[in-house]
């Protein structure tokens, strides 16, 4: 069964298999884009069907923070990357989607000490992130917040914080010293989300980058049977296809061939190297 992405603006609708399909590419991170491809992948969605439960229990808190809570593991789905089974009929910009910690390259530690009233510096609340916040509380009782904003998501785990929404006194931990240039930056970006207007003036680095928007249109028809010849003209319009398909330069058909294999690539296992 496949699910199409046929216009670079957003775009609705449903296909066969009654999946909905809303996609807005513009405003996408890395792990959204993951899930994009992940989602198409028929080795997923069997799992997902036979998954218990299907829908995840996750709630809104009062400062805007979905979080799911988990009471046990969920292997099959930790397979895939996931604390647990995100719905496949659902594009990112539809569900949260809760990537485990393992599959996130890189993800910022902290432990949430008592703020102190002598303390000079006003303490931190989840809500002061001025971007949407995923959170998972696993097994083993540690919440893993996936902070995504400005087309860049962060992944920040969290000890000793007893209730999501309460302020604390942040220590962020450093695992050893070859860790110090990537923690740098993940924090000055944690920074830049805690400031006033913060999502008007980013540009999302993933907004621009049309070669993962036009490798999950190509999947999307080579999944659905369709000729190079009919993915080129999904992907680049009727007119330019006329125009270069019979020429003597073979550029158009290579380049809708990678694109169908770099699609193909990302949906059965190279997506979590968007996740970063």
């Amino acid at each position: 069964m496949g699910l199409s992405l046929t216009n670079p603006a957003t775009h609705a609708h449903r296909d066969a298999g009654d999946i909905a399909i809303v996609c807005n590419p513009a405003a996408y991170d890395g792990s959204d884009w993951a899930w994009e491809f992940l989602r198409r992948n028929e080795d997923y969605r069997t799992d997902w069907r036979a998954s218990v439960p299907r829908h995840l229990p996750w709630i809104t808190l009062i400062d805007g923070t979905r979080l799911l809570r988990l009471r046990r593991r969920f292997p099959r789905a930790e397979k895939w990357g996931l604390f647990a089974f995100a719905d496949p009929r659902l594009g990112a910009d539809q569900t949260p989607v809760f990537w485990h910690a393992n599959a996130l390259k890189r993800v910022v530690r902290l432990n949430a000490t008592r703020p102190r009233p002598e303390s000079k510096t006003a303490p931190f609340a989840l809500g002061n992130f001025r971007v949407d916040r995923h959170a998972v509380i696993g097994a083993d009782g540690v919440p893993l917040v996936l902070m995504k904003g400005g087309g860049v998501h962060i992944p920040l785990e969290i000890h000793g914080l007893p209730i999501l929404t309460a302020p604390f006194a942040p220590v962020f931990e450093l695992r050893d010293l070859a860790d110090i240039s990537a923690q740098t930056e993940l924090l000055k970006q944690l920074k830049r989300f805690t400031e006033p207007g913060f999502q008007k003036v980013q540009r999302p680095p993933f907004a621009n980058d049309e070669r993962l928007q036009h490798a999950l249109i190509a999947l999307d028809e080579s999944l659905r049977g369709k000729t190079y010849r009919q993915i080129a003209v999904a992907v680049f319009g009727e007119k330019k296809v006329t125009e270069e398909w019979r020429s003597h330069s073979q550029f158009l058909k290579d380049r809708t061939r990678r694109l169908v294999a770099k699609g193909t690539e990302l949906m059965n296992g190279s997506y979590r190297d968007l996740l970063g």
